[in-house]
């Protein structure tokens, strides 16, 4: 048993180009020449391209609380979320789950990110459309998260660590009072308990704990990235560490230096498509006009992926391979993926379909060769 997909508009090494894919199983197990084979699904024109690996979404969060106070039950927001996926075209979904100060989060803390985690690692081995794999992000005086991050990590169910550090007067919030505006907006904090919170804050070990946590999580081959780089003295820290690769750098000059490390970095699609950063940082397309950014994620808006690679070759003339690649193939490797990013033999067969007409919109998407999102009417195999 095999499926055929025809387009003349295929992404195939680096390049758009006519073609047949055959998938049989979950895998591609031959590109042949253009209406070479007798049967098959004809997509005419429309473009076809591999299914994007999203290495930074934390969708699920307003999946599962959409208004302040207003819970929907975890399991219910994780099976609406991944079909939400499916039809954004991400079939390889890293949730971003943070493991923050327990004093800050009230309740929102160690043990209900582990739920969390819980809840879409049981759902993803049943019954998920897309693979659903976790980023867990680990706040640097969030110790009493250690044990368990480290009891996930050996049990496998987290996929990517990052290290994130959201003290006020560094990183994304320089001032304090840009530190208040966000936090005591989204957490159960008040002006009363901000003093106390950072005094304890400020004076918790911070180093060896990271030293810790890095070292044990390459020790299991996880990739390790850094959140919010703002500085030379911190990118020399976290190189020394072992971290691979960083999102969401601040400036061009530290996107600059973290390329000349090896480090590769990353920005957020909602930066590219809305044509700025929503925190006042810099504009993600100045820095891929610099040639300084290696990947783009959903972060919090996975319509984003698909618009992405359509706004910077409208902005910046950037060629739609170059665009695909950052939400495919070069998230894909980065994050150890060495069977997913591309239309290729032997790949996974993700593979979505994008109809262009009025806007770009993804009209079917592949997972494991088989359609996990239709929307061309009246479509028949």
């Amino acid at each position: 048993m095999q499926t055929v997909i025809r387009s003349t508009n295929i992404l195939i090494d680096g390049k758009f180009q006519s073609a047949d894919i055959v998938i049989k199983k979950d895998t591609i197990s031959q590109i042949a020449p253009y209406k070479s084979l007798d049967v098959a699904i004809d997509f005419a024109d429309k473009r076809v391209v591999a299914g994007f690996v999203d290495l930074h979404g934390d969708a699920i969060e307003k999946e599962i609380e959409p208004r302040p106070g207003a819970r929907f039950p975890t399991s219910m927001a994780v099976v609406e979320l991944d079909k939400k996926l499916s039809m954004a075209g991400i079939t390889t979904m890293f949730h971003a789950v943070g493991f923050n100060d327990q004093e800050l989060s009230k309740g929102r803390g160690t043990q209900q990110s582990r739920e969390l985690i819980e809840e879409i690692y049981q759902a993803n081995t049943q019954h998920l459309g897309v693979d659903n794999l976790i980023h867990a992000r680990f706040e640097i005086t969030s110790e009493s998260s250690l044990e368990t991050l480290k009891e996930l990590i050996i049990a496998k169910k987290i996929n990517l660590l990052s290290i994130m550090d959201h003290s006020p007067g560094q990183g994304q919030f320089k001032t304090l009072e840009a530190w208040k505006k966000y936090f005591l907006k989204t957490y159960a904090i008040n002006e009363d308990e901000v003093q106390e919170y950072l005094e304890k804050k400020a004076s918790k070990d911070k180093k060896s704990v990271v030293e810790d946590l890095v070292a044990f999580s390459i020790s299991h081959r996880l990739p390790v990235l850094s959140h919010d780089d703002d500085c030379l003295e911190k990118l020399n820290t976290l190189k020394a560490l072992g971290v691979s690769f960083s999102e969401f750098p601040l400036s061009l000059e530290v996107a600059k230096v973290a390329k000349e490390m090896g480090i590769k970095t990353g920005m957020g699609a909602p930066n590219i498509v809305r044509g700025g950063s929503q925190s006042g940082n810099i504009a993600a397309v100045e820095l891929i006009k610099n040639g300084v950014c290696d990947y783009l994620c959903s972060d919090y808006h996975p319509a984003s992926m698909l618009l992405s690679p359509y706004k910077l070759q409208k902005d910046i003339d950037l060629s739609l391979e170059e665009g695909f690649a950052m939400i495919s193939s070069t998230p894909a490797k980065l994050a150890g993926l060495e069977n997913r990013g591309e239309i290729k033999e032997g790949y996974l067969a993700d593979i979505v379909i994008i109809d262009e007409t009025h806007i770009p919109k993804v009209v079917m998407t592949f997972k494991d060769g088989e359609v996990v999102y239709n929307a061309i009417k009246n479509f028949r195999f």
